[in-house]
């Protein structure tokens, strides 16, 4: 059975990332900069259905929605999408002084299933990069209670 909450999702090397966050938070502007910048593939924009298989969490988009990005100042734009992916991580959106400089251990829960989940801000430059370390690394490893990650333990 698939649920929709209300965020992104794009899949990226390393994993399908859900985006989450309050209205005007910056789910559609971090997906369009990954997509733009970093290679990553539209899942959904603005409600994503979620279904558990196996084990595993998946995303897709809501028929309505498929290929949809808005882009805040411009509107709706059309673009390739992925009709289903695994989640791998999961990013919750916060204000900039509310992101922790080391990564505390939380988790995304839905349908019996988790996602290793950062709380990051959409507009910092450094945001794209973190998302790409994390899914080289929690998805595998989990977190590092020193925050150090890519230790040769962790290889």
């Amino acid at each position: 059975m698939s649920e929709t909450v209300h965020g992104s999702a794009v899949l990226v090397t390393g994993g399908g990332v859900l985006l989450l966050g309050a209205s005007g938070s910056g789910k559609s502007s971090l997906a369009a900069h990954l997509i733009e910048n970093f290679g990553a593939r539209l899942i959904a924009d603005d409600r994503v259905g979620l279904s558990e298989k196996k084990g595993v969490l998946r995303a897709d988009a809501p028929p309505p929605l498929a290929g949809k990005l808005e882009l805040r100042g411009l509107g709706v734009v059309r673009l390739p999408f992925v009709e289903n992916a695994v989640l791998s991580l999961s990013i919750n959106l916060v204000a900039r002084q509310n992101v922790p400089r080391i990564a505390e251990e939380t988790f995304f829960h839905h349908q019996g299933c988790r996602l290793p989940q950062l709380d990051l801000h959409a507009f910092d430059l450094a945001t794209p990069h973190v998302i790409l370390q994390a899914l080289a690394h929690l998805p595998r490893h989990g977190f590092s209670q020193t925050g150090v990650y890519g230790t040769e333990t962790e290889l």
